[in-house]
């Protein structure tokens, strides 16, 4: 816990309460251990690996670097050590096992660790600095400023969070966001869900946010209660805190929003991209790959077929979100349409080893980027959007606004 002096600028040194590190910088943290000397870990009973970047190895050397992750694990006593099969995306199954609760430090090497916002814990990636935490327990950080945003209105029909994620980063400024930590609050939270917040702290990073993170509510504890172990002690902004901006933002959107590339908070309606022929689809990744948005995609794909010239790939983000799908009858909607399941995970978001396009063709997903290359060659497009709008795109076969489907049914 930081004291009370602590300051927005100041210089500390945090000792996180947890620590996540997934498949793909494993083998790199350990070299650089060994290159510094350093034996053992500072504290490896907080530190949770996971393997959700390449669940299913696609390559021998994939197979390779799994062994590896095993192996690292062992020396290193980390027994939070979550496999293929046994967890699932590395920012969403440690809220489902108790990991993380209000009020919490989390240091992550992944740019989308503040996920964990959408419980009022504090992420913060540390990317190759994870080497210093692991080994010495903390490195240093400049304390954030807060820009605290408070959501109302409703959404309408048809409209989703994502829909508000995107428009949001696309109308604040990236000066106004920059190295901040991104408060929610407001009224509209009574109508956003626990799934929808997880979203909705996963995209101001792309405005160069710090972290992000929503005001817990009695239905985010109550989720909470029989999940983590000992009391939950939630954080709130004190009455007279400091705000480098605090306003307002109405969630009541005209029509869904389509983040077209090159990036992601190139953002516009649907309507003007629509018609824009499409070879690929996504549902997935730390922005979306929910129950609810499990079952925003079976909602359009329930009855109907995808268009035979387009692919669409869903990855459940955990193993209990496929389970509880599975129950729920969500996942036979999608085979019936024509989707293809990937392991738990991140899915094709991780860059395209899984599900890559091919050269020229176009993909509207729901990742978390859309630069060149991102999957796969870098003459392909890539459009984010919501589960809904990329469901429809691939009954269209074309980039369409999902409220015609959601009308006919």
């Amino acid at each position: 816990m930081l004291g009370a002096d602590v300051a927005a600028g100041d210089i500390v040194f945090p000792e996180p309460e947890l620590i996540t590190v997934h498949d793909w910088y494993v083998v790199n943290f350990a070299a650089a251990l060994d290159e510094l000397g350093v034996e053992e870990l500072f504290a490896p009973e907080k530190v949770v690996l996971v393997t959700d970047h390449e669940p299913t190895a696609v390559s021998p050397q994939a197979a390779e670097r799994q062994k590896q992750v095993r192996e690292i694990a062992a020396r290193f006593g980390i027994d939070n050590h979550f496999d293929v099969g046994r967890g699932g995306h590395g920012h969403v199954f440690p809220v489902e096992l108790g990991f993380v609760r209000p009020g919490m430090f989390v240091a992550g090497y992944d740019t989308h660790v503040p996920n964990y916002g959408a419980v009022g814990a504090l992420g913060i990636a540390m990317l190759t600095e994870i080497s210093e935490v692991l080994a010495c327990g903390s490195a240093w950080l400049r304390v954030p400023e807060t820009v605290r945003i408070e959501l109302t209105g409703r959404m309408a029909p048809g409209i989703s969070i994502r829909d508000v994620a995107q428009r949001l980063i696309a109308d604040f400024d990236a000066d106004q966001i920059d190295y901040t930590v991104v408060e929610f609050a407001g009224p509209a939270l009574a109508d956003i869900d626990l799934d929808a917040r997880f979203t909705l702290c996963n995209t101001p990073i792309d405005l160069g946010a710090k972290s992000a993170l929503v005001e817990p509510d009695d239905a985010v504890l109550a989720y909470l209660s029989d999940r983590v172990e000992g009391d939950l002690n939630p954080a709130y902004s004190d009455d007279d805190a400091l705000f480098r901006w605090r306003g307002g933002y109405d969630v009541n959107l005209l029509e869904p929003q389509v983040a077209a590339p090159p990036r992601p908070d190139n953002v516009v309606g649907v309507s003007e991209v629509a018609g824009t022929a499409v070879h690929h689809g996504f549902v997935g990744s730390c922005a979306s790959s929910l129950l609810s948005d499990i079952r925003d995609t079976a909602a359009i794909l329930a009855n109907r077929v995808i268009h035979p010239r387009v692919r669409l790939f869903v990855t459940p983000g955990t193993q209990e979100i496929w389970r509880r799908a599975a129950d729920e009858g969500l996942l036979q909607t999608l085979v019936d349409a024509g989707a293809i399941l990937t392991a738990p995970g991140c899915g094709p978001c991780a860059g395209g080893r899984v599900a890559p396009l091919a050269s020229g063709e176009v993909s509207i997903n729901t990742g978390t980027r859309n630069d060149p290359g991102r999957l796969g060659p870098n003459d392909a497009d890539i459009y984010l959007a919501s589960p809904l709008t990329v469901a429809a795109s691939a009954v269209a076969g074309e980039i369409v606004d999902p409220r015609e489907l959601l009308a006919g049914d």
